[in-house]
């Protein structure tokens, strides 16, 4: 029987601290789980095997953990830029570490063009109590409601008014910038963008529990939770003078048009299904240039 021809697959979180390899037959597939913290987080998984999955630079160690649950599997995401890379678990026989990586974190790989293998992670366990949002509520216009959610683990909230978010919701976005897809078809975050009045938005916690990751241009902040790594917003930055007229010509005029508006991640929302969305592809690679170089 001939042998399936493989390729060598390269993946890395978005600051380059984290790369790793592994050697696989075409990837055609990958798990999408639905249970709280993959629904977050937008996870595919794809699971190389044991030994499968050399670790080019960084390592494990290195990468934030976060444990919920029956505490089988640690989600594994980069303490700097808040990529979801991959999950660990240690066979208990072998004491064998196993690695289960994010499709979303691999370089030169199209996420939605792999079929999507359900599974039902929903089931498993206690169910998920969702945290309570801490902070203010925004006030609401008159065809408007107020959502709330959280990160995994509770300990950054966010909350936000909008028109009702569903299938009749035409302003749900997907970037191919540098991080939410590295302009090489790999949407590292998965995040689903809704982009909201910054008076609409209220994000809550300690200010030691919230990750701020920028690059490039350094206009935009991604907003996370140190401890599980759940991206919450995207947020512009005070830019001073001198800076905004450093910005070449067609970023300053991104921020000009856009630096009152914070995106909001809507899969941490209670009640949003983000599956019943229309998304605009947004074409943030030329619009906000800048070289971005895969590790």
């Amino acid at each position: 029987m001939t042998e399936p021809k493989t390729i060598t697959y390269r993946g890395n979180c978005h600051c380059g601290n984290f790369v790793f390899e592994t050697t696989l037959p075409e990837l055609k597939s990958a798990f999408s789980c639905n249970c709280s913290i993959c629904t977050k987080k937008g996870y595919l998984w794809i699971f190389p095997g044991k030994g499968n999955a050399k670790i080019v630079k960084g390592s494990v160690e290195e990468l934030a953990a976060y444990e919920f649950g029956p505490k089988k599997l640690k989600h594994l995401f980069c303490p700097k830029c808040a990529t979801p890379v991959a999950g660990s678990s240690k066979d208990d026989e072998e004491a064998d570490l196993q690695l289960a990586l994010n499709a979303h974190s691999f370089q030169n790989l199209v996420p939605s063009a792999l079929e999507k293998v359900p599974y039902d992670g929903a089931s498993r366990g206690e169910p998920f109590q969702p945290p309570v949002h801490k902070g203010a509520l925004p006030t609401p216009e008159a065809d408007e409601i107020v959502y709330t959610g959280s990160c995994h683990c509770g300990a950054v909230t966010i909350a936000t008014a909008s028109k009702p978010l569903d299938e009749t919701y035409e302003g749900a976005i997907e970037c191919n910038c540098s991080s939410c897809e590295r302009g090489n078809g790999v949407y590292q975050y998965a995040a689903i963008w809704v982009y909201r009045p910054n008076k609409a938005v209220v994000l809550s916690g300690d200010e030691a529990s919230i990750g701020r990751y920028q690059f490039n241009r350094r206009m935009l902040s991604k907003v996370f939770c140190k401890i599980c790594g759940v991206i919450m917003a995207n947020q512009f930055n005070e830019l001073t003078a001198e800076e905004l007229e450093a910005l070449p010509e067609m970023p300053r005029r991104v921020y000009d048009a856009q630096h009152d508006y914070t995106g909001v991640n809507a899969r941490v929302l209670q009640g949003v299904d983000v599956g019943r969305f229309t998304t605009k592809k947004v074409d943030g690679l030329n619009k906000i240039p800048g070289e971005y170089v895969n590790p």
